[in-house]
């Protein structure tokens, strides 16, 4: 799939994602994800951290298609990753012990969830 996008880390998301979509392991999940990446970003998700911390559970593997907005508290330990992240919330997750992992390594990982 091809879509002309100028910010690199979309464009790495896309990659992936499309090479996830074409293997055997969640293809499903990850061709539904590169839809939702594959959008004009004022119409990509934006979640708040309390958001995040009422829909995950402690040690999950997070990932939300959009960017990640620093209102609210965190409340247990997990691994996230995002297109985007704002200031305040990057400093919030380190604060919680959060992993913020690049989406290569959501691809491999056990038990993902999509937040949107």
């Amino acid at each position: 799939m091809k879509m002309n996008v100028e910010k690199q880390s979309v464009k790495e998301w896309l990659n992936a994602l499309d090479s996830a979509a074409k293997g055997k392991r969640y293809a499903k999940l990850w061709k539904k994800t590169y839809g939702l990446v594959a959008v004009p970003s004022r119409k990509r998700t934006t979640m708040n951290l309390y958001k995040i911390d009422r829909y995950s559970k402690a040690g999950e593997n997070v990932i939300v298609p959009g960017k990640v907005l620093s209102t609210g508290m965190i409340t247990h330990k997990f691994n996230i990753s995002a297109i985007e992240f704002s200031a305040g919330a990057l400093k919030a997750l380190k604060a919680a012990d959060c992993k913020v992992v690049d989406i290569k390594e959501m691809i491999n990982a056990e038990k993902v969830h999509v937040l949107i």
